[in-house]
């Protein structure tokens, strides 16, 4: 098992590129867990714990420049691309959903849900509680967080 720290700064100037750093990473590699604590200070800031298996690290993208979307898909690993018209429609606005929640909850949008969580969400579609326990990235205490609401936005469609 592998260990990679990120801090993810609360300044608006900061907070999307952290953030896309971080989804870069976890994107190409397997979670095992995840450690968070919030640091006060100046500025504000979360320090995050990944621990993971496989996959190499992410290198970081020069500043200008744009991640290339994934061309094949490897193992069970969805990319936009793989999805039909309408499972884009339910990824978008899950994500509406998350950045509403990380906002009001003042925590990094990664930390509600995983880009390929919410991929795999709009592919299976789950209608119930029940349901969303088969799926990689929701445990419990996510389930119990936030399950009635994705579970009203999937059933929306």
């Amino acid at each position: 098992m592998h260990l990679k720290h990120f801090t993810t700064r609360l300044a608006p100037e900061n907070l999307h590129a952290d953030q896309d750093a971080i989804n870069r990473f976890l994107d190409t590699v397997t979670v095992k867990k995840t450690s968070t604590q919030f640091v006060p200070g100046n500025p504000d800031y979360w320090s995050i714990l990944v621990f993971y298996e496989n996959g190499q690290e992410a290198k970081p993208k020069e500043a200008g420049h744009e991640a290339k979307p994934k061309e094949t898909v490897k193992g069970p690993e969805l990319t936009m691309a793989d999805l039909t018209e309408t499972e884009q429609s339910i990824v978008s606005a899950l994500k509406i959903w998350r950045k509403d929640r990380a906002t009001e909850m003042n925590i990094p949008e990664f930390m509600v849900c995983h880009n390929a969580t919410l991929m795999t969400l709009a592919r299976e579609r789950p209608h119930n509680i029940d349901g969303l326990s088969k799926i990689k990235g929701l445990g419990d205490q996510k389930i119990a967080r936030y399950g009635d609401d994705i579970v009203a936005i999937l059933n929306a469609f």
